[in-house]
């Protein structure tokens, strides 16, 4: 249990230490802009309950695939295959950036746009 904490603790730090990123808090606001629209989607067209909805979107994204839910529509499947391809991107960059934070690695000057 005290392990759990520590990574707890460890995973906050990072996390504020990232927050000072740019990349970090805009790669950030893009992935919740990116579950928002999951979310309605999935709730609107697959007529999903809001919390199945938000499920969905993260274990899409993230490719967990559990397949307790899954789209059934045609333009479910679709939305999908875009909703997939676009955010999986967002995804990397925002754990990378984390993992980097972290690890106490600075971010490399290539990295900046």
């Amino acid at each position: 249990m005290v392990s759990f904490a520590l990574t707890i603790i460890r995973f906050f730090r990072a996390l504020r230490r990232a927050w000072r990123d740019a990349l970090f808090r805009s790669s950030f606001y893009l992935l919740l802009l990116i579950l928002f629209s999951g979310t309605m989607f999935y709730a609107t067209v697959e007529g999903l309950r809001w919390v199945d909805a938000v499920y969905l979107s993260v274990v899409t994204l993230t490719t967990l695939g559990y397949g307790d839910l899954h789209p059934v529509t045609d333009v479910g499947k679709l939305f999908t295959i875009f909703y997939l391809f676009t955010g999986m991107g967002v995804v990397i960059a925002v754990v990378t950036r984390l993992a980097r934070a972290m690890f106490n690695e600075p971010a490399s000057k290539q990295d900046d746009p």
